[in-house]
């Protein structure tokens, strides 16, 4: 999915070590569809250098998004990344 959004809230960034040892950034971020309060929002993972980029909210952004899932122990869960991210506010 590649559309524009607001920003609805974004966590701080915090690390993960991965299975092979380095490191990777990561932070949630909250984008909502535009055309009012009740449009489809979405929990997403910011990875990498985005991950450290500070959003505001109600910043005007575009996304793509990426939806994939996973399962553990016989659940499965929805997961959506953000695969590229550009704000169009001014700061």
């Amino acid at each position: 999915m590649k559309q524009l959004f607001k920003v609805i809230n974004q966590g701080e960034p915090f690390t993960v070590t991965k299975q092979d040892g380095s490191v990777l950034h990561k932070c949630t971020i909250v984008l909502q569809e535009l055309g009012g309060k009740y449009e489809n929002s979405y929990v997403c993972q910011l990875l990498g250098n985005s991950a450290l980029c500070k959003f505001n909210p109600n910043d005007i952004v575009f996304a793509a998004l990426r939806f994939t899932h996973s399962e553990h122990q016989g659940k499965f869960y929805n997961e959506i990344t953000v695969q590229d991210i550009v704000s169009f506010s001014n700061h």
